[in-house]
């Protein structure tokens, strides 16, 4: 199956060389951005685990005018490796909305990747859906879960009182506010009780692939979940303007056993700093991951006390380092309040009706290990 025309005058087809600059262009027109060529190659052509750039898009008087594009991943079900598509940059010109487009374009992705054989194509789909295309995904079969929930430190909470009351009711109460948090803060981390004396901590200002990539392998989760291999690290955390702030490497005899990657964003809006936690090596384990993960928590918080926030972007970061350093979720009070929520919920579907499973593990039990990813 190759290109579709439809009777209303478009033509649905994979994507073609050259149609990155309408892409670019309509990514930057609809989302506000300032995207290049180098993040697109970075994206959809430096992808290790495809040679393709695994697009469709829809065409208008020979104009791309939508877009349904996939990032694959690899992921692994006890000792098989199958590949999983992210659902992402999915776009419609302005002018063409309302076309059905979305689901037209979709639909014959999912056609034209049935017909290959099982081993080059994807054993199931996933993405983060707002509430705009969360519709469209669950009438084509995909299924949802829980929305994503991000774990907040706050560190000076009067940053975020001031810029909500305003004025200088707003600035005499964030002094206030950042005294207690900081006071709350100073108790939570004395009174935090892990084993963490027999861990170095390194910081890098480069990314370790490697170290990372034997930190997964030391202690994989059963489940279905994304492979962080070598390949993995050196090309997800290389986006081009969106580069780590710094990776934390933890180690044991010389040993690396666990490992966290870490972003720093600016907010001008209200001159604040929000440090995130955005990946977690390894996502499984027992007591030792625990410690060790606690042992980079420790840096991490010293080194980023200046930060108005923490956060964390996965959800598998072991509970009790969230409770003992103070990290509340932003689906309750009082983060639902001061913190901003992705508004995004993880989807699923499998490529072939029916197959729920890949190698006895079921697909819906892969939701924790599939929000680093994306």
């Amino acid at each position: 199956m190759t290109a579709r025309e439809t009777d209303d005058g478009y033509v649905i087809r994979r994507y073609e060389p050259g149609d990155e600059r309408e892409f670019i262009h309509l990514y930057n027109e609809v989302w506000s951005a300032e995207k290049t060529t180098d993040w697109f190659d970075w994206r959809y052509r430096d992808n290790p685990y495809v040679d393709e750039v695994p697009m469709f898009v829809a065409a208008f008087d020979g104009a791309v005018v939508a877009t349904r594009p996939f990032v694959p991943f690899r992921v692994r079900a006890g000792d098989e490796t199958r590949l999983a598509y992210y659902c992402t940059d999915t776009m419609t010109d302005s002018g063409h909305r309302r076309k059905g487009l979305f689901a037209r374009t979709t639909e014959h992705a999912l056609a034209v990747y049935a017909d290959r054989p099982r081993e080059n194509r994807p054993a199931f789909f996933f993405s983060h859906s707002n509430e705009f295309s969360l519709p469209g995904y669950r009438k084509m079969g995909w299924e949802f879960a829980s929305p994503q929930v991000r774990y907040n430190r706050l560190q000076r909470a009067g940053s975020y009182v001031t810029d909500l009351v305003g004025g200088l009711p707003g600035r005499v109460g964030g002094g206030v506010a950042t005294g207690l948090n900081r006071a709350y803060l100073g108790v939570r981390d004395r009174r935090a009780d892990f084993h963490t004396d027999p861990f170095e901590v390194e910081r890098h200002t480069d990314l370790p692939a490697a170290e990372l990539a034997t930190c997964y392998e030391s202690c994989r989760p059963d489940p279905v979940h994304v492979v962080y291999d070598e390949p993995f690290y050196e090309w997800y955390f290389a986006e081009p303007g969106d580069e780590a702030d710094a990776t934390y490497l933890v180690r044991r005899a010389g040993r690396p056993v666990a490992g966290l990657v870490v972003h720093s964003e600016h907010d001008p809006r209200n001159d604040t700093t929000a440090v995130t936690v955005s990946h977690v090596t390894p996502a499984a384990g027992g007591p030792e991951r625990v410690d060790a993960v606690a042992a980079a928590f420790e840096r991490l918080l010293a080194d980023y006390r200046y930060a108005d926030l923490a956060r964390l972007d996965v959800p598998t970061v072991p509970r009790e380092i969230l409770r003992a350093y103070g990290f509340a979720p932003d689906d309750r009070l009082p983060m639902s309040k001061l913190a901003e929520s992705t508004g995004l919920t993880l989807g699923l579907r499998p490529l072939v009706d029916g197959e729920w499973d890949l190698n006895g593990r079921p697909v819906r039990g892969a939701e924790p290990y599939l929000w680093t990813a994306g």
